[in-house]
C-alpha cells in the first residue's frame, strides 16, 4: 500500500506526465510549430505573388511603401519558415538554447508582421491623395518613354477597361499623342483590343471613364489582406512564445 502512494507521489512530481507535462508541451508545441510553418509558407507566397503579379501598380507608385510592404511579407514568410524549423530541431533535441532562439526568431517575426500590417494599414488612408497628386504624371507623361511604365498602363487599362488617369481626356496632352498623331488613345483603350484602335475616340470603342478610382479600389482592397494577413498571423506569435516558454520550465525543471 505505501509503495503504491509512493509510486503515485512520484509520478504527480514527474514533469513529463500529466496534461501539464514535458511531453504535452512538446506535443502542444509540435502541433503549434506546424500552423506556424504553414503560415510562413502563406506570407512567403503571398508575398511573392504581390511582388510578380501586382508589380504593375509599384512600376506606377511614386511612394515605396507598397513595395516596401510587399518585400516585408516576402522576408517575414522566409524567416517564419527557418524559424519553424527552428523550433523543430529546438523541441526534439529539448534543446534551452535553441528553445531561447526559437522564442527571439518569434518576437522578430511578430515585429515584421506588425509593421507590414502597419505600413498596410497607413498605407490605406493615404491612397487617394497620392493618386491623386502622381499617377497623373506616372500615368500620361510617363507612358511611351519608360517599358516598364508602358507595359504597366496598358495592362491597367486593358484589365480595368478604362482610359487615362482621370479620364481618357488626359491622352491629349501627353507626349505621346505627338508623337502617334493618327492615335488619339493608345490601343490598350479599346474595349475590343486591335492594332490602330486607338484612332477612335467614340464611347463605343473606349471606356470614357479614367483608371484613378477603379486603381485605387483595387490597391486598397489589396493592402487590406496584406494587412488583415500580416496582423492575424502576428497575434498568432503571442501564443508560441507562450508555449515555447512552458517548455522552456519544464526542461529546466527536467
Amino acid at each position: 500500500m505505501t509503495s503504491k502512494v509512493e509510486m503515485g507521489r512520484r509520478e504527480r512530481k514527474d514533469p513529463a506526465s500529466g496534461c501539464c507535462g514535458l511531453t504535452a508541451c512538446k506535443y502542444v508545441l509540435c502541433v503549434y510549430n506546424f500552423i506556424f510553418l504553414l503560415s510562413g509558407c502563406v506570407v512567403c507566397g503571398l508575398g511573392v505573388w504581390t511582388v510578380l503579379e501586382k508589380g504593375v501598380f509599384i512600376n506606377l507608385l511614386t511612394v515605396v511603401t507598397y513595395e516596401v510592404t510587399s518585400w516585408l511579407l516576402v522576408c517575414t514568410g522566409g524567416v517564419g519558415v527557418l524559424t519553424a524549423l527552428v523550433g523543430y530541431t529546438a523541441i526534439g533535441l529539448e534543446n534551452r538554447c535553441l528553445l531561447a532562439l526559437y522564442t527571439i526568431l518569434l518576437v522578430v517575426v511578430f515585429m515584421f508582421e506588425s509593421i507590414t500590417g502597419l505600413l498596410a494599414y497607413v498605407y490605406q488612408e493615404q491612397i487617394d491623395q497620392d493618386l491623386n497628386k502622381h499617377l497623373f504624371q506616372a500615368f500620361i507623361q510617363g507612358y511611351g518613354g519608360s517599358r516598364e511604365t508602358t507595359i504597366s498602363v496598358d495592362r491597367i487599362q486593358s484589365e480595368f477597361n478604362c482610359c487615362g488617369a482621370n479620364s481618357w481626356l488626359d491622352w491629349r496632352v501627353s507626349p505621346w499623342s505627338e508623337e502617334n498623331p493618327g492615335l488619339k488613345v493608345p490601343d490598350s483603350c479599346c474595349k475590343t483590343l486591335s492594332p490602330g484602335c486607338g484612332a477612335r475616340d467614340h464611347p463605343s470603342n473606349i471606356p470614357y471613364t479614367g483608371c484613378i478610382h477603379r486603381f485605387s479600389d483595387q490597391l486598397s482592397d489589396h493592402l487590406l489582406l496584406l494587412g488583415v494577413v500580416s496582423m492575424g498571423l502576428a497575434l498568432l506569435q503571442i501564443f508560441g512564445v507562450i508555449f515555447t516558454s512552458c517548455l522552456f520550465f519544464k526542461i529546466e525543471q527536467g
